[in-house]
């Protein structure tokens, strides 16, 4: 590491020793906290540059595997509980699990009446306790109470630690404290190593990861082959006169492509980027030579910036839409359930309306230095001349890459009713390019951008996955919801503030599935609890749940594709993908509020 990263790396240590010395707020366990202070760490390493991504990423899979800090704490103590309920009851007699019954119902019932009473329920306490209802019944109906005073998550603690207490003092009878802490911690440790490994390598196993790393070394092979450049200066020779013009293009191939390409990683990443690229390289715009501010910053920020807008647009643009759609019926209790008409209905406008200002934005923002290219067309249709008829290769790769787009389109299905995951599809099309010798597996090797992206993809999935499984995601959600009711917004802004703090909430997700998973119910919910329009909030959501794929280089399955091809920096990526996000939720909303009411969504 140089010496000039050290006080950022200190930056990063000092923020993972706030969140492991400061007490987790209630709701939350404290490995939760911990937790969620070592993914803060992790992504501020990753801003900063600390160390080049995919060592900074490694670290943290590390990190995870050897401290087993995802281990939630209800597994913990439920290792305990099995741990010294195997000491008392060695000699499995029923005298000794009675015992261990009674000793368990009478510290749970005294913790229960201690916690409730600390709470100001001393009167409800009083009339519970004092009722002909067994202890068990007491029990249930004081947990009842302590949970609506505090959360389901408190009450289970404070149910477990005082079974851990009671089987504790039964245990001491058997055996020394020492003996049965080293029992106890021996048993913890084996579960924290086995979970540790487990979901630190958890998202090598993802799809999404796969799909990106085969689209990438499929992208060599149009590249290789010359028929990337062969489209590139098709393209060029028809809207090549402004650089605009080639931006517009982009746009223009995405909104065509997104209703029948359900994944967006496969439209933006594997279909158009080759392109892209190509047209870049014909302009001799390449990062190995420190030329990608030519033109091909601009129009890699393009590609990727129009590919959130186009999976907003259409419920089969994105795989996380048909789940939204399953989620606002469930919100509504099946009052709301949007069909795919309904859908394209409501967001076309919005989205042409986003597609046309987005290339003018990154243009003032990125603006490529090769702006106007007046015989362009002619300089493409001449090349095309000089590269005469295709050969065999290209060929071989045009109908790859066909045979991919319309699989990706789901023509299987329409056809035969068969169903391929668009990770599949897109190992078939690798395995076609090796077999007809398109690639080599020594350039399979070589592409150090996709195995570099399977590294650093996989360890900030898997880190985002753990925010929800420890109940991080959850909590913040609440918390906003509760922030919100305390501000007294009313039903517009309430929705507005909602949609945004979801939106934002994305820097901490590699994968929009699984921030949709997490977090939109429960957004949703609260405001339509607090009053929101259900179909315009709806709306409103849909637009923030797809703007949010605009964010980082790892927002997404697109991001790391074209990320990747290392035409845009980080910094710059950061930067434009945050004003764009601003500028598309304007738009879009500001368009779509007319729109809406136009067509009786509120």
């Amino acid at each position: 590491m140089e010496k000039k990263k050290i006080p950022m790396l200190l930056l990063c240590l000092l923020i993972v020793a706030i969140f492991y010395f400061t007490p987790a707020p209630m709701g939350l366990e404290e490995n939760s906290w911990h937790f969620l202070g070592l993914f803060i760490a992790v992504i501020m390493a990753v801003i900063l540059q600390v160390m080049p991504l995919g060592a900074v990423c490694l670290i943290a899979i590390a990190i995870v595997a050897i401290t087993g800090i995802t281990t939630p704490q209800s597994s913990i103590r439920e290792t305990q509980i099995k741990t010294l309920q195997t000491i008392v009851m060695q000699d499995q007699s029923n005298s000794h699990k009675a015992a261990m019954d009674k000793a368990i119902q009478e510290v749970s019932l005294a913790a229960l009446v201690e916690a409730n009473t600390q709470k100001g329920l001393k009167a409800e306490v009083e009339a519970i306790t004092s009722s002909s209802l067994h202890k068990d019944l007491q029990i249930t109906e004081l947990s009842k109470l302590y949970t609506k005073k505090t959360s389901a998550t408190q009450n289970k603690k404070l149910l477990a630690e005082s079974k851990i207490k009671a089987l504790n003092e039964l245990a001491l009878k058997i055996m020394p404290q020492k003996q049965i802490d080293e029992k106890v911690n021996n048993a913890i440790s084996k579960l924290k190593s086995k979970t540790g490994i487990k979901d630190a390598l958890s998202g090598f196993s993802n799809s999404l990861i796969w799909l990106i790393v085969v689209s990438i070394i499929v992208a060599r092979g149009v590249i290789k082959t010359g028929l990337g450049e062969r489209l590139a200066y098709y393209f060029i020779s028809i809207f090549g006169k402004k650089t605009l013009g080639i931006a517009y293009s982009i746009v223009f191939s995405e909104t065509v492509l997104a209703p029948v390409t359900p994944s967006n990683t496969a439209r933006a990443g594997a279909i158009i980027n080759p392109i892209v690229q190509a047209i870049s390289r014909s302009f001799k715009s390449t990062p190995e030579d420190g030329t990608q501010g030519k033109i091909g910053t601009y129009l890699s920020l393009v590609n990727f910036q129009a590919n959130p807008i186009s999976s907003a647009m259409f419920i089969t643009a994105t795989a996380p839409n048909p789940l939204v759609v399953d989620l606002v019926a469930q919100a509504t209790n099946m009052d709301i359930h949007l069909s795919w008409a309904q859908w394209a209905l409501g967001m076309f406008l919005p989205g042409i309306a986003a597609m046309l200002v987005m290339p003018l934005v990154i243009y003032f923002l990125a603006p490529p230095e090769i702006k106007s290219t007046p015989n362009a067309s002619e300089f493409a249709k001449g090349k095309l001349k000089e590269l005469g008829s295709m050969k065999r290769s290209e060929k071989i790769m045009l109908g790859v890459f066909l045979l991919l787009l319309a699989l990706w389109a789901g023509a299987l299905g329409l056809l035969f009713g068969i169903s391929l995951d668009a990770t599949t599809v897109a190992l078939f099309g690798l395995s076609l390019v090796l077999l007809s010798g398109v690639l080599t597996f020594g350039e399979v090797l070589a592409e150090k951008a996709a195995w570099n992206t399977l590294i650093w993809f996989s360890a900030l999935v898997m880190m985002a996955t753990m925010l929800g499984k420890l109940g991080v995601t959850q909590f913040l959600a609440e918390q906003l919801g509760i922030l919100a009711s305390i501000m007294g917004l009313g039903e517009i802004s309430i929705m507005f503030f909602l949609a945004i703090a979801f939106l934002y909430a994305h820097y901490f997700f590699a994968s929009t599935t699984a921030h949709i998973s997490a977090m939109f119910f429960v957004f949703y919910s609260a405001g339509l609890a607090l009053g929101a329009p259900p179909l315009l909030y709806a709306f409103i959501m849909i637009t923030a749940g797809n703007v949010m794929m605009a964010l980082t280089h790892y927002a997404t399955g697109t991001a790391p594709v074209i990320f990747g091809t290392n035409y845009v920096s980080l910094k710059k990526w950061w930067g434009v993908g945050f004003v764009i996000s601003v500028v598309d939720m304007i738009v879009m909303i500001s368009v779509g509020l007319l729109w809406w009411k136009v067509l009786g969504f509120y």
